[in-house]
């Protein structure tokens, strides 16, 4: 069934999208498989068609990042499909009322529904050079690539998951890998501290060097200088998180929180025909019902497709469906397979089972009444969809 305008809606205008990553692109290809026949534009500020990000950190110095193989989609998808796609084009203004986007070359376009998908830009400290490079895209990941071939020698600002895909790959290749993290333990915001110490283990069983409770004082492209007085020499790549780009939605009048753009259930936000999906969206937690964001590709590619469905049911005048996410993650480092599902680092209720030394366990997090809400899989992929499903009948959704 086409869906119908709703009510303040331009019968002649169609559904913008904002951000052509994945959870752009997959609402832009659900719209369609919903039956959606109007006009879909997917704008993205990158030149090119839209790829996938994760491809990037997950084995950089073998991975094959040409376009083809990138790709979200083929060529050929986007005329098949009709989808309007606008590189290299930035959104310089959206006005609300008129319902109307501005961009950068000059031109408009006009909006029965807007999907912002604007996901997150590197955070960048004053103590950090602007040369230095943050993997964020694909030229980011061939230019740091091409310079660490040449230095064979890698130090990382951050020991996050992106971090830390870096660092492995770089010492898979035979090369000097050096990770530098502000924090206690590597990867502590996402992962309980028994699986921190694990990747610390397995790290420096590959030859890494990790120096965590280390601050930066100075960093250049060539050169890091902690504030003990050490100097680090090599390829410095700043891996050290990503703030929610909410420049658009805040000009806007959309409401924001500092966590990202905040939308309810079904992705929308407070300014009807308005609605938000994958790294910039804070949506109610499923524990606590507070605003929440996401950084990963599961939960971009799970809100693109609601945030679609949302959108045909909203124009066609119907409930748009409940959107629950019991979020979960996964990386891959020296060819161990690790998974995370719920909320690992919840609660100081902390089970292993399995070898964690053999890179073969899973490790559970329980709340205060014994309910499952977190669990890392290492070696056991089967066992983190079966948590996962478990954590979701719990909270009373599905997944």
């Amino acid at each position: 069934m086409t869906a119908q305008t709703a009510p303040g809606a331009d019968s002649a205008a169609g559904i913008v999208i904002i951000g052509a990553g994945t959870a752009g692109v997959t609402a832009a290809a659900t719209l369609r498989a919903g039956g959606y026949g109007g006009t879909v534009t997917l704008i993205g500020a990158e030149p090119g068609l839209p790829y996938r990000r994760t491809a990037l950190s997950k084995d950089l110095l073998a991975a094959d990042l040409s376009e083809a193989r990138i790709a979200l989609q083929k060529p050929e998808f986007w005329d098949a499909k009709s989808i309007d796609v606008r590189d290299s084009v930035r959104v310089t203004a959206i006005d609300p009322d008129a319902r109307t986007v501005a961009l950068d070359d000059g031109s408009a376009l006009r909006y029965a529904a807007l999907v912002l998908a604007t996901g997150g830009q590197p955070v960048r400290p004053g103590w950090l050079d602007d040369a230095v490079p943050s993997l964020r895209t694909r030229d980011d990941a061939l230019a740091i690539r091409d310079d660490l071939r040449r230095s064979e020698r890698l130090i990382v600002i951050g020991g996050g998951l992106i971090g830390l895909e870096l660092a492995a790959s770089a010492a898979s290749h035979g090369m000097s890998a050096s990770v530098v993290e502000v924090s206690d333990r590597l990867v502590g915001r996402v992962m309980p501290a028994v699986v921190s110490d694990y990747l610390a283990a397995l790290h420096a069983d590959n030859g890494v060097w990790l120096r965590t409770s280390s601050a930066a004082d100075s960093a250049g492209p060539r050169r890091v200088q902690l504030a003990d007085g050490t100097h680090l020499v090599g390829t410095v790549v700043a891996a050290i998180g990503a703030r929610p780009d909410l420049a658009l939605a805040e000009a806007a009048g959309v409401p924001v929180c500092p966590d990202g753009i905040v939308v309810n259930s079904a992705l929308a936000t407070d300014v009807p025909g308005i609605y938000a999906a994958g790294d910039v969206a804070a949506l109610p937690d499923l524990r606590t019902g507070a605003p929440a964001r996401g950084e990963h590709w599961f939960g971009a590619t799970d809100q693109g497709k609601a945030v679609a469905k949302s959108v045909l049911a909203d124009l066609a005048g119907t409930p748009a469906p409940t959107f629950a996410e019991v979020p979960r993650a996964w990386t891959m480092q020296y060819g161990v397979n690790i998974q995370m599902v719920g909320w690992p680092t919840a609660s100081d209720d902390i089970r292993v089972d399995g070898s964690l030394a053999d890179s073969d366990a899973l490790v559970t997090t329980f709340d205060e009444g014994g309910a499952l809400i977190g669990a890392v899989a290492v070696g056991r992929a089967a066992a983190a969809r079966e948590c996962r499903s478990e954590i979701a009948a719990g909270l009373g959704s599905k997944v």
